[in-house]
Order: structure tokens, then sequence, then C-alpha cells
């Protein structure tokens, strides 16, 4: 009886699209890679849950399974999952085992902008019923909007599509729903309509790994992947190819790393394919215990920009990290000073239970983690104005590996001393210059900031008026953004090796290097004339860009080698 009416909906289904449109599956739940999450709104994080479970799948071996226990009316929760669909879609399909608890339900599509579009049929769309049942939404009708351009229209590609479960009366509830074969009506094929996607199945993104270490893959859709990792040698090192994966007709494949013959710490194995239809790229952060020493801590000689000049602060991040937001003998501070944290996923202190710090080897690591809220920058300034600070001449540098994942934005950047000045001047009574040495932006594709070897070098005039804008303006238009690293001859990206970030300011003019190759320069902003500078490094999100880390489990590493302060002799 059960295989005659799951043969009598698929049929009705087959039906209902036989007007063109072709069935593209979307999820369908069988691997952890797929496993989505869960919010909360009036109930505790613990009251809901997801897992893949193999109690009622209707296809295949597996199902999402949520848990979720309502006390009370005026509650709900979400399930999002992430998608990515490129071409134009007419009505979205999935299924869902009802417990019969009344629970009532709807659909959230998260377009490239933001906006949220709510699709609700209360007709349909109440949990009442028992087993397995097919929902089907409209694409085309009426719905609900909110957040993004607010244009009212799904702008593509889809990044999200996340059921909403609310508990429609007043009565306590705890019980399961289960979820499975999302699909979409589509004109295109399924190579047209989806953005295909590698993911990672093991080690884990941002784990420990040492000798040879075997990679699994999941590349539905496409037929190969290939694998490469930035390898040591002579200068800057080279690429390398370590396979090229064939993918089986299951989506999955697997080669073996040989983690001793590359650079030991911090590395980045990028994945690629691509099957005419779409492409993708997928960056693993691993951290290699083993593998050949190449170019760690502090060199020996200065860099050639601050010849003549006398060190004034090192740090080779050697030994135990001294970060604090309240310790006044600390190396750094762990927010920007005097407020003006802007990272979406908050800086958070070192002394705090979901501390992004951590120390490792030679290296300081800088953590953005979605699920513990928290990222992370490191102020050589505190509050009070203390802390290392350099006036010019002077040279500041910074070597480090950052993450290029949807929404990243690491940086290393200098202020003049405004907390000096904040002591008896109100803010914007304040002029501030602030020189980004590099501004990075993860990610690609549409709406995202197509990373490849580009970053930016933003000269800022705070509280300085037309005069302090207009020379903000010029500084900008002499360095001719965004930095091209390889126009400047350096043959890798920010996140594929390491690089060393630094700034020359003199009387005269403000030079920016990248492995001591001169990459911008303008004239020297009036404010950095007068006030010494200081440094920032962090790990931000944000930026104006999307931010979503749900391909790497929520989290992205930046490692900092060393930083450097030298100043010119009294």
């Amino acid at each position: 009886m059960k295989h005659a009416l799951v043969l009598l909906c698929v049929l009705s289904s087959c039906i209902a699209r036989a007007w063109g449109a072709a069935a593209v599956p979307v999820q369908d739940f069988e691997k952890v890679s797929s496993l989505p999450t869960v919010w909360v709104v009036g109930i505790p994080n613990d009251n809901a849950s997801v897992r893949l479970s193999a109690d009622h799948p209707h296809d295949g071996k597996h199902c999402a399974e949520l848990r979720y226990h309502f006390t009370g009316g005026g509650q709900y929760l979400g399930v999002p999952n992430t998608v990515k669909i490129v071409s134009p879609i007419h009505k979205l399909h999935y299924w869902i085992y009802g417990d019969g608890a009344g629970c009532n339900c709807a659909v959230y599509v998260l377009d490239a902008t933001g906006e949220v579009h709510k699709y609700k049929d209360p007709t349909a769309m109440t949990i009442d019923f028992k087993g397995w049942k097919e929902i089907v939404m409209n694409l085309d009708a009426s719905h609900e909007t909110w957040g993004g351009d607010k244009n009212g229209r799904i702008d593509y590609p889809i990044t999200g599509i996340t059921f909403e479960i609310g508990n429609a009366g007043k009565t306590p509830i705890e019980s399961s729903l289960y979820f499975d074969d999302i699909s979409v009506d589509s004109d295109k094929s399924a190579d047209e309509t989806l953005a295909r996607q590698i993911s990672v199945i093991s080690p884990a993104y941002c784990s420990d790994i040492k000798g040879d270490t075997r990679i699994t893959l999941a590349a539905a859709g496409f037929k190969s992947v290939t694998a490469k990792c930035w390898k040591q040698g002579d200068g800057a090192g080279a690429d390398s190819t370590v396979a090229t994966v064939p993918i089986d007709p299951a989506g999955s494949g697997s080669f073996t790393f040989p983690a001793d013959q590359y650079p030991h710490g911090p590395i980045t194995v990028r994945l690629s394919a691509d099957n005419g239809a779409s492409k993708d790229n997928c960056y693993l952060q691993l951290y290699n215990q083993g593998g050949v020493t190449w170019n760690e801590g502090i060199p020996k000689a200065p860099p050639p920009a601050a010849k003549d000049m006398e060190l004034l602060f090192a740090d080779d991040f050697d030994g135990p990290l001294s970060i604090s937001s309240n310790d006044a003998k600390a190396k750094y501070f762990d927010h920007k000073p005097l407020g003006g944290d802007f990272s979406t996923i908050p800086f958070t202190g070192h002394d705090e239970r979901n501390n992004p710090f951590s120390q490792t080897d030679t290296y300081l690591r800088i953590r953005a983690d979605a699920k513990k809220k928290s990222s992370g920058l490191i102020s050589s300034l505190r509050n009070d104005g203390q802390g290392i600070k350099a006036s010019i001449p002077c040279y500041f540098e910074c070597r480090f590996l950052a993450p290029n994942a949807i929404g990243t934005w690491p940086a290393f950047w200098l202020m003049t001393d405004y907390p000096t000045e904040r002591k008896t001047k109100s803010e914007k009574q304040v002029a501030v210059d602030e020189l980004d040495i590099i501004e990075a932006y993860g990610g690609e594709g549409p709406h995202e900031p197509n990373s490849n070897d580009l970053y930016q070098v933003t000269p800022h005039a705070w509280n300085q008026g037309d005069a302090g804008k207009a020379a903000e303006t010029r500084a900008y238009k002499e360095l001719h953004n965004p930095t091209s690293m390889k126009k400047a001859g350096i043959p890798s990206t920010w996140y594929e090796t390491f690089h060393t970030y630094g700034c020359l300011v003199t009387e005269t003019e403000t030079i920016y290097y990248c492995d001591n190759i001169e990459v911008g320069r303008h004239q020297t902003l009036e404010v950095s004339k007068k006030q010494p500078l200081f440094f920032m490094i962090n790990l931000a999100t944000g930026g104006g860009w999307p931010v979503d880390l749900s391909r790497y489990d929520g989290v992205a590493d930046m490692y900092v080698d060393y930083v450097r302060v030298y100043q010119g002799k009294k």
C-alpha cells in the first residue's frame, strides 16, 4: 500500500510538471555535508536540532530529522538549507513527514541581494497529517518580502531555502519532523539550473594533518576535480597540481595529499572543477604539522624599505599570546580602540569563552566562526593611547595567509593616534588618517567580490572637511585600485600562500609594498605627518558583501606569521 501511495504521488508530481518544466533535484540529505542547521525564536537553542536520519527516508537512505520542543505559543524556528540556483525557477517542491501535531510551516527563499521571500499557503501547510506529504510552492505567486534590495522579485542566484515551523497554538509540543527531496521546476537542465559545488567530506575544514592524508570529496555534476597547492622552492615557490580526481556517478571522489612534500604550517588546497555549464572553486584550509620548513618566522635582514631605520617592535608569535580587553600590560588590545568594531561576525575578546585567537608554532591564528559568533582583531594601541606607535619616517609590515571564503575580510591597516586626542576632544573633532595596507575580500561569483589576485589599498582622511576629502580622493586615484598581485610580478594570491604586506610613510610620500615590491604610492596625508601611527590586524566579515561560511562548516582561519615596525632615527 505504501509503495502504491508513493508511486501515485510521484506520478502526480510528474503530471504537474508535464508542461515544459523539468524537475531538478536540489537536496536529497544523503550526505553529512548536506546537513542543515537550525535557528530558533522564543525557545532555548537546545530545544531544536537537526540530524541525518535513516528512520523515515522518502527516497534513498537518509532524510533530515528536525527534533523540536515548543513550550508555548508564538514560538517558531527555521531550518536553512544552503543552495545555489542560478537559473529562474517556477515551483519549489519538498517532502515533509508529518507528526500530526498541528504546527504551521512556511518557506523562505533567500536571493542574491539578501532579500527574503516568504511563501505560505495556510490550507496546504498546516502539519495536521502524519506520514509523507509533498509541499509545492508557486514562486511566481504574490508573497511577503523583506530585506535585501526590497524590489519584491527574486534576484538570482537563490542562495538559501529555509523551512519555517511555528507553534500554531499555545499548547507545548515536543516531536520530530522529517524533510527530504527538495527539487525545483526549471526550463533549464540541472547543470544550467544549479551552480554545482565541491564539498570536502574529510578531513574537516581547518583541521590538522600530517603525512599522507586522504581527502574525500563530494562533487555531483562534475566528472573530475583538480587539486592544487602552493609548494616551497626558490624565491616565491611555485604552484603544483596535486591530483586530478575522477568523480564517480554517485558524485564522490578521493585522493592522497602528500603533506610531507609541502610547506609546514598553514596551507590551502585549492579544488576546482568545470563541466561547461558551471564551474566551482573550493578552498580547503589545513595545518600541516609535518612538511618542509620554508620562509617561516622573522627574517634576519630588515626590509629594504626600512633602510637606515631602527627596529621599534617585532613579534614572531612564537610564545604565549598577550592579547586582552582589560590588561594594560598585554601586548595587544582585542578591539578597535574606543569602539567602532565593524565585523558582521563580532570581534571577540581573547579572554571570552568564544575566543577567536590561538597560537601554534610561530603563528597567530585568528578564526572567524559563524557558530560561535566570533572573529578577531588585534590593535597595537589601547583605549588610553598606550601601546606601539611610530612617527614618520616609519615602516610597518605583516606577513600572513588569509581565507578566501564568501564574506571574509582580512586586513592589515594603520591609523593615526586618535585615542590620545580623544582624551580632550570629541570624536568628530579629532582628525584621523587611515591607511589600509591590504583589504582583501573573500568570495567568487555573481554579487560577490571575485577575489582572484586582487585586493584593495585604501587611504582615508576622516573628519578633515573638504580639503581632507579631496586629499583622500586624490590619493585613492593614484593607487589605481584594485591592486593586482600578478601585475606586480607576484605569482600567487593572498589566499594561496603567505605574503608580506608593508607601508612606508615619509614626509612626502606613502608607499605600499607586497613582498618588498612596490604596488602603489600617494602623497602623504596631512595628519600622518603630525601624529604617530599604530597598526591593526583583523579577520573580519562583511564589508558590504554577503557572508556565507556554510561550505566550510562555518569556520575560516587567518594565520599571522609576524609583524614588524621600524622608525627613522631621531
